[in-house]
């Protein structure tokens, strides 16, 4: 009588194998979409900071590229060409054609004049970075000199596998940015 209590559970419970690692494959596989997402979005966002910063020291060196005179105060804001110069590099750092780069160049000066250019495609993503005021305190005085702030900001959007099961379904993208801000001289 056991033997066939033992031999009828054994056949009812052959099923329960399938179903067991049908969920225990599910959530590895979980698991990996998550950190491959992750993974990703740190590589996009390392590059990003690399190519701002990068960009920044350009841009920072009025006296040098761009025919500066920070004593004097003389070309010192950024201006709408050199944001089109920076899409253009930016573009060869990142690998794709200048429409698809989300830039925004800033420049504060005297800690209170503000010039900002941005690219199209950075007002479409609607990219947020703080005011370049809140950083006014970073501004070195030497002598009297207020030396400018040059902040210059990059957007991406990407397509994310993790994305979708969090928010719905609603989107599967997520935008990634970058600032690099650098005094003047």
């Amino acid at each position: 009588m056991r033997r066939k209590q033992r031999v009828s559970y054994a056949t009812r419970q052959q099923g329960s194998f399938t179903v067991e690692l049908l969920f225990i494959l599910v959530a590895l596989w979980g698991v990996y979409l998550f950190g491959a997402d992750l993974s990703h979005q740190l590589l996009v966002r390392a590059k990003l900071d690399r190519s701002s910063f990068a960009l920044v020291n350009v841009i920072k060196e009025r006296t040098r590229y761009f025919d500066a005179d920070v004593l004097a105060g003389q070309n010192l804001p950024v201006t709408n060409s050199e944001l089109e110069d920076m899409a253009k590099v930016a573009s060869r750092m990142l690998n794709t054609p200048v429409d698809n780069v989300a830039i925004k160049i800033e420049s504060l000066t005297n800690k209170v004049n503000v010039a900002e250019f941005s690219t199209s495609k950075y007002r479409n993503l609607n990219c947020q970075t703080d005011s370049i005021f809140e950083h006014a305190d970073l501004a070195p005085v030497e002598k009297g000199v207020v030396y400018p702030l040059y902040r210059i900001s990059l957007c991406e959007e990407q397509s994310s596998w993790f994305k979708p099961f969090f928010n719905g379904g609603t989107s599967i993208t997520v935008k990634i940015g970058s600032s690099s801000i650098m005094p003047g001289r």
